[in-house]
């Protein structure tokens, strides 16, 4: 059996109408016994935003538990902000994943999508198994 692979989870782009300040967007689930490894936004529509709108990538209890990205930086059609989970937060249950948009700065234009990078481990918090053809 071969290690479980990372994936990406995305939302649908989300359209500047709806991208108001402070509004939350679910991503999807990060399953029980696993890691966000990245999150970001990538613009599918040309944006107009005024300036910084740092979007807090984490849980309805704690919006920026794993990382923050400014979409304003990725307001160009197929440009994309990534963002590292700096936290490293382990999830022992299946937790919805939420991209929050900042108080300030909401796109008057455009499109995004939100997503996120997931490596599902076992219940120790270690890779199941390693096949050695990845060591190679």
């Amino acid at each position: 059996m071969a290690l479980t692979k990372a994936y990406k989870v995305e939302t649908d782009a989300i359209a500047h109408g709806s991208l108001t300040t402070s509004s939350t967007h679910a991503i999807g689930t990060a399953p029980a016994h696993s890691v966000v490894i990245a999150c970001g936004a990538t613009c599918t529509e040309a944006a107009t935003i005024g300036g910084a709108n740092a979007v807090e990538f984490g849980t309805a209890g704690d919006a920026d538990l794993i990382c923050t990205g400014d979409i304003n930086a990725a307001k160009t059609l197929n440009a994309t902000t990534v963002s590292t989970n700096t936290n490293a937060q382990y999830f022992d249950t299946a937790t919805v994943i939420n991209a929050k948009t900042a108080g300030s700065n909401a796109p008057t234009g455009g499109a995004f999508k939100f997503w996120m990078v997931v490596q599902p481990l076992s219940a120790t918090r270690a890779a199941d198994e390693v096949d050695r053809d990845y060591l190679a």
